[in-house]
């Protein structure tokens, strides 16, 4: 087991273990204050480091029927929001 450590801002630790838990598909709005996570996310699958479909909603709306819609086909999907959004 490697026992590497990391210090990370809470951001990046939330999407580096979106990753990690490998989702089918991401769907996100990008506004504050969950920006840096949807951020990382989409620099991970630009970067080759994760296989998910990405995509960038035009609502907060939009995304949160993106992943209901993935979810309901039966596959592991991830969102993430302002909040009252």
């Amino acid at each position: 087991m490697d026992n590497k450590q990391q210090i990370l801002e809470g951001s990046n630790a939330i999407a580096q273990t979106i990753k990690n838990i490998r989702p089918a598909v991401i769907s996100a709005y990008p506004i504050t204050p969950q920006t840096h996570i949807v951020e990382d996310l989409a620099k991970f699958k630009a970067d080759g480091q994760a296989d998910y479909e990405y995509v960038r909603a035009e609502s907060e709306f939009a995304a949160a029927s993106i992943v209901l819609g993935a979810s309901a086909a039966g596959v592991r999907a991830y969102s993430a929001t302002s909040s009252q959004g």
